[in-house]
């Protein structure tokens, strides 16, 4: 009897735009200036909670999301929690905004230097999600 295997591409669960972006004013401040300055409508969800393993106990995230008519998804999750890090390789990034494109093409140079034009935003940077190794942090 032949044998079926099933490889799971690991890059699909990791197709989204990233960034991070380090600003040392509160998450509400900063999902105003991006919701400004991208045109979007980002709103407080519930934290996203992760569970560490290593301290077995829960860290929550503050949580934004936004959905658009082109079914794009934009959220903007703080770095910071109040146990620890979300990514913890990446402790000079306060902020990481991740999309997930639908039916429009996103440039992400163009939203990058749109990003930087932030006046609170001290630095934003592009990551590749799949170097990162507490990416499985970012799946929700």
């Amino acid at each position: 009897m032949a044998k079926t295997i099933l490889k799971l591409n690991e890059e699909d669960k990791f197709d989204f735009l990233l960034f991070g972006i380090a600003c040392q004013l509160k998450d509400y401040r900063l999902c105003r200036e991006v919701n400004l300055k991208l045109d979007l409508k980002l709103i407080r969800q519930e934290d996203f909670d992760i569970y560490n393993n290593k301290r077995m106990e829960e860290q929550g995230f503050a949580f934004f999301k936004f959905d658009s008519k082109e079914e794009d998804q934009f959220c903007l999750v703080s770095n910071r929690g109040n146990k620890g890090f979300l990514i913890p390789e990446q402790k000079q990034i306060d902020y990481f905004l991740m999309i997930r494109e639908g039916r429009t093409s996103m440039e992400d140079t163009n939203i990058l230097s749109s990003l930087k034009e932030i006046s609170i935003v001290l630095g934003a940077y592009k990551f590749d999600p799949l170097k990162l190794k507490s990416r499985d942090n970012l799946l929700f």
